[in-house]
């Protein structure tokens, strides 16, 4: 399956999961073109904007850090994570993402079944 950027589905997001501020989610894939995902999708945070830290039932997400530098907070200990990095949060932990840097945070976000 090939997904191109033109055809990927745009999605502004703001305060999401107790999080501030917006950012654009674009779906790279949707859950029924890529088995056992529910999203994969990158994301664009502008300076200040984050998802709050949530719980993760039976599925786990991972973040992929494309561009700009994160802090990730995973069981109440946090990371700062840059391009190249990864975290994952299995299911039963939680996690947040915000960005703290001096530019735009872009990372991939794939929730796995």
């Amino acid at each position: 399956m090939i997904s191109y950027e033109k055809n990927m589905t745009r999605e502004p997001r703001e305060n999401v999961k107790g999080g501030v501020g917006p950012y654009v989610s674009t779906h790279i894939f949707t859950p029924d073109q890529v088995e056992k995902t529910s999203l994969f999708a990158r994301n664009v945070f502008p300076v200040g904007s984050s998802i709050g830290i949530h719980p993760h039932g039976a599925e786990g997400e991972a973040y992929i850090i494309l561009r700009g530098q994160a802090v990730v907070t995973e069981d109440g200990a946090e990371y700062t994570l840059g391009p190249g990095d990864a975290e994952y949060c299995t299911g039963g932990h939680s996690h947040g993402i915000r960005n703290d840097g001096p530019e735009e945070l872009e990372f991939l976000a794939i929730i796995m079944k």
